[in-house]
């Protein structure tokens, strides 16, 4: 039996009236939730603030799992491995609406989606097996106000702020190039991508000062050069997903085992005073020609 645009059209109006679509009315509650003006430098900043980090004197615990792809400028993705990527911010009011934070960051590396600890990495495009280099970067400050992020590195640009549905959407990027540390000379690119979603209720709420938030990441890099990629075209996409968590030992078993022993500098950033870079530690461990 042939069935007609319109009478299949009409079929779903009727389904879905008769709420057999999965589709449901908007709550009065959200129609008449108060909307704040997100335009306003001021409430802007103190949303993004809550999102990210605190309001208050604090200090924020997030994690996030990175799935890192190869990008060789055609054809898919390849698969590389994934990422443990654990934060420690600790956040102060400057007064007059400025906030300062203090970054510490690590990242410790899995087997693809697996929680196996990579030991070294056999790379699926060059066939080579390489040692890891893991991530640690901090301390890194940066001082939030309403005019734009003061910071060391790549600034987090705002962008404008969305509410969908029950939940208020704050993106960022970073599109920035600057001097390659590892290849003088040459220029390095990088293309980051941070969307925080959280609570209309949390963020329209006074007392609530560090807002429970999801969190994703998108990201466009060179080849690190532990990696073994040479001058090949292309680089590491990430993609990234997490929140806030409550402490370090909120953690999975499994991540926490693994920083204590690959990155443990996270469990004592009161003794973290040097600054350290990615870039910068690979230099020094690098054999010396």
């Amino acid at each position: 039996m042939r069935v007609s645009r319109r009478s299949a059209l009409q079929g779903a109006t009727a389904l879905g009236g008769a709420g057999l679509l999965g589709l449901t009315a908007t709550p009065a509650s959200a129609m008449n939730t108060p909307r704040a003006d997100f335009t306003d430098p001021r409430t802007a900043l103190r949303t993004h603030v809550k999102m990210v980090g605190s309001l208050g004197t604090a200090t924020v615990y997030s994690f996030m799992r990175l799935n890192i792809y190869a990008d060789l400028g055609e054809g898919n993705f390849v698969p590389f491995f994934t990422m443990n990527n654990i934060l420690v911010d600790y956040w102060q009011p400057k007064g007059d609406d400025q906030h300062e934070m203090r970054k510490y960051e690590v990242g410790f590396y899995t087997r693809f989606d697996s929680q196996e600890p990579l030991e070294e990495f056999l790379n699926p495009v060059t066939g080579k097996t390489s040692a890891i280099h893991h991530f640690r970067l901090g301390p890194v400050p940066r001082l939030y106000t309403p005019t734009g992020v003061i910071a060391m590195g790549y600034t987090p640009t705002l962008l404008p702020i969305e509410i969908i549905g029950e939940r208020v959407f704050l993106a960022t990027q970073s599109i920035e190039s600057r001097p390659d540390m590892i290849n003088p000379g040459r220029t390095t690119y990088t293309n980051s991508f941070m969307t925080m979603s959280a609570s209309l209720a949390d963020i329209n709420d006074p007392a609530v000062l560090s807002a429970p938030v999801h969190l994703q990441l998108q990201n466009k890099n060179r080849w690190a050069p532990w990696m073994g990629m040479g001058d090949r075209p292309g680089g590491t996409v990430a993609r990234g997903f997490g929140g806030k968590v409550a402490s370090l030992d909120a953690l999975p078993k499994t991540v926490i085992d693994g920083a204590r022993r690959f990155v443990p500098e996270i469990f004592d950033t009161a003794n973290w005073h040097d600054f350290v870079f990615e870039d910068s530690e690979y230099l020094k461990s690098r054999p010396q020609s």
